[in-house]
Parts: structure tokens; sequence; C-alpha cells
């Protein structure tokens, strides 16, 4: 999937993916155009807006490194990062959401991280209305995964990782684990984002999985927005978090299946089912597909508290 860059190939290229958000992604590009690192370019990729993106407006922002590429209907986040990837120039791809930031430092530390390492997660530091819960979540989260990992820190603020970073991301995918900036040559390893069922967490299991250089910026140098911008009720919100962990889990089984090693493959065949058991628990059994799914849960990661979800099941008829 990877282009062939050129001799006027910036160093990093930089995508965006919008969709009908025009005030905040000027303030994204902002961020870009704020970078200690001045060798980049911006790639946008405008989704299918109404209207279209203005490029003179963009151009305003970040001058003529702006390369823009239009959906004409909108196809999701993870089609428009797999447009951006494939029009990047640069040796190295860093990836910014429309309504979030960049701190200045952090195509800079993200180069020098690279040096020895294919993939370089950034740590978040949300801002808005939700930013301090979301904050003290996330840290917790983070360390979860880095003990999980048993990562070990450098010089720098760099973490680095050895191959139980795949197992420690089975377990859960912290928005630090969201946000790459990787050589292009990993488009050649990586699958394509395939859909938009938590695009971001899969990306991450799968470069773990493949056995690729991982390193986490122990810096907040990505900015995450939040400020209750979510459309969705909380119950909307938990039945689409069981829902997208059970298809993302089930399209890296499916995926990966063939090139894993034995003990990989059972560590993500037990991630699918308790991610089969967890939407089971959660819709009470009145789901569609309840019982194919309890089966296959039960196959793939058998647990006590199936017997408990069966007995509930019975019980309500």
């Amino acid at each position: 999937m990877s282009a062939t860059t050129d001799s006027t190939a910036p160093r990093v290229s930089v995508v965006v993916p919008t969709h009908n958000r025009p005030a905040l992604l000027r303030e994204a590009l902002a961020s870009i155009a704020a970078q200690t690192c001045t060798d980049w370019e911006v790639v946008v990729v405008d989704d299918g807006s109404t209207p279209p993106i203005d490029a003179a407006e963009l151009e305003a922002v970040v001058g003529g490194r702006l390369r823009l590429v239009r959906h004409a209907q909108p196809r999701g986040v993870a089609a428009a990062r797999n447009s951006g990837f494939a029009a990047a120039r640069g040796e190295l791809i860093a990836q910014l959401d429309d309504d979030d930031r960049l701190a200045p430092e952090a195509l800079s530390a993200a180069a020098r991280a690279l040096r020895d390492a294919d993939v370089a997660f950034i740590s978040v530091d949300a801002f808005g209305d939700e930013a301090n819960d979301v904050n003290l979540r996330q840290r917790s989260a983070t360390r979860r995964t880095l003990r999980l990992a048993s990562a070990s820190a450098e010089d720098d603020f760099v973490i680095t990782f050895d191959g139980r970073l795949y197992a420690a991301l089975l377990l859960g995918v912290p928005a630090a684990f969201q946000h790459p900036v990787f050589r292009r040559t990993v488009l050649d390893a990586v699958s394509p984002m395939a859909n938009d069922h938590w695009p971001e967490s899969a990306w991450a299991i799968e470069a773990a999985a493949r056995g690729l250089r991982c390193v986490l910026i122990d810096q907040p140098l990505y900015q995450w927005r939040r400020d209750g911008q979510s459309y969705f009720s909380q119950a909307t919100l938990a039945s689409r978090m069981h829902e997208h962990d059970v298809e993302m889990k089930r399209a890296l089984f499916e995926r990966l299946q063939p090139v894993l090693q034995a003990e990989q493959g059972r560590l993500l065949g037990r991630a699918l089912g308790n991610a089969l058991f967890d939407r089971c628990w959660a819709t009470q059994g009145a789901a569609p597909g309840f019982w194919r799914d309890f089966l296959r849960s039960l196959r793939l990661a058998p647990r006590a508290g199936h017997l408990a979800l069966l007995l509930r099941r019975l019980r309500a008829g």
C-alpha cells in the first residue's frame, strides 16, 4: 500500500480525515503549522463534507504544504485514513483527528523515537469539559498496559516493548496507543483499516502481533478533545462499545489467524470469546444471535460466568 516517495517529499505526512467540521479542522491544522519540526505536509481527506472543504481556507492556515483528497460521499474514518495514507509522500506518517490538536513538539519527538522503531505511539492529554475524568481513566489504563507488557523506559521519555505488548493490548487499547506515527514501510505489513469498528485499536493490536518495533512517547503531546461532543446516549454508547469490540476482534481473528503463532492465536481467540460474553451479558440475552454468540464464547473462553449467564437467560424465558 505504501507509495513511492520522491526527492522533494517531506519527512512527515500528517493525515487528517474530516467531515463537516471546518472550524475545528482549522484549529487542528493550526497546531500542525506550529510544529517545531518544519519538514512536513498535511493530507486532509474530505470525507463527503457538505459543502465541500474550501482548499483556500486551509491553505491560509498551512500554506502550500496542503494536499486535499476528496470523497464524493462519506465513507467513514477508516476509509478516509486509508485514502490519506495512500496519498502521503513522507517517510513518516502521522495522524490527527479533525477536532484534536498536536502539541508543538509532537512531530519532532516522533521523528526522534522512530530512529530505532517502526511505530511510535503518542501519549494523550485530554482537553475540554470531560478532560479531568478522561485523563484519570486513560492514565490508569495506560499504566495497566505498561505493567502487563513489562515495558522498559529509555531516555527522552521513550518506552520500548517486546512481544508482550500484543497480549496487553488484547485486554484493552488505551488512547495513548490509538495515535501512532509510523514509518511508511509499515503500510506494507499492517492491513489497511477495514471498517469503523475501532480501527485505531485494531491497527495497534495488529502492529504488535506482526512483531513491529513499537515504542510509546511518554509525553502527552497528542491533545484529545473531550467535551461531550458525542451524539449518543450513555446506553447507546455502551451498546456500540460491545458491538465494536466484538466486530473488531472477530475481524482480527479472521485476518491474523494464518500468521499468528499458536499462543498468539489462543490469546486472540480468548479475547474474542470474552468480547462475545460481554455482549451477551450486556444485552440481557435479548439480542439476535444470542445462542450462537454464547456457544462460541464458551468454546473460546470458558469461565464460571457462563453458567450464571445461562441461568439468567433461562429464567427470562
